[in-house]
């Protein structure tokens, strides 16, 4: 069981690395490579919010259900 705990964990904060990084191309903030499709594109801002929300809701249920 601790091994499924652990492996949640990991999965849940690289979900919110990479929402957080489409929140960050999204708002024009990273412009890695400079002609992005996704830079300054608020769909990408939405999108990576959701995402990181649901890497939240991840990583909250692996602390939470998994004792």
């Amino acid at each position: 069981m601790e091994q499924v705990r652990t492996t949640l964990t990991v999965a849940g904060l690289l979900i919110i690395a990479v929402g957080l990084a489409w929140v960050a191309h999204g708002m024009g903030t990273i412009h890695l490579p400079a002609t992005d499709f996704i830079t300054k594109q608020s769909v990408w801002t939405t999108n990576g919010s959701l995402v990181a929300v649901f890497g939240l809701i991840v990583l909250w249920s692996s602390r939470r259900f998994l004792r």
